[in-house]
């Protein structure tokens, strides 16, 4: 479906807040997500009828089922969870569950940036050799990140949301 300009309007805003706030405050305001679902299930209801409204909750709901793992995993916030969702009232089933795959290979690609920056690849790349001899040796364990060690720590994730969610509607 070609999205209209009122819904890449509703993405871009919502997803630029998001992005801008979980960077300076490392919190996604439910005002925005709240905000992406109502414009959406508005004008997807009002230029669709029923279709628009059913294609418009679809999307929320695939959003919602495809990272709520990782939620309740506790490897990813409940904002973060609630901006896919709105993402996926705006742009249906099928575009928000190829964004939520864009967004998972863009956080990895951010994450080893993330680590990077923070000084910690050395000792990351040293723990996944030491998993990976472990596995060798068939007695796979895995080793997890020192107190402090920057692959351990969180980073704002709106941001590959917003990298998924562009690549996916491009």
């Amino acid at each position: 479906m070609e999205l209209s300009g009122w819904a890449i309007i509703t993405l871009v805003i919502g997803l630029v807040i998001a992005v801008f706030s979980d960077l300076s405050v490392r919190k996604i305001p439910n005002a925005v997500t709240l905000g992406m679902v109502i414009v959406s299930v508005v004008f997807h209801t009002w230029f669709g009828h029923w279709e628009g409204l059913v294609f418009s909750l679809a999307g929320l709901l695939t959003g919602l089922i495809c990272f709520i793992p990782l939620y309740l995993f506790a490897a990813m916030g409940a904002g973060d969870v609630k901006l896919l969702s709105a993402v996926g009232a705006v742009v249906g089933a099928k575009m928000v569950f190829l964004a939520a795959l864009m967004t998972v290979i863009a956080g990895g690609g951010l994450a080893l940036v993330y680590i990077t920056v923070r000084g910690g690849l050395p000792a990351m790349i040293k723990r996944y050799l030491s998993m990976f001899w472990l596995l060798a040796a068939r007695q796979p364990q895995y080793i997890p990140p020192a107190p402090g060690e920057a692959a351990g720590l969180r980073f704002p994730y709106a941001l590959a949301i917003a990298c998924g969610t562009a690549l996916a509607v491009i």
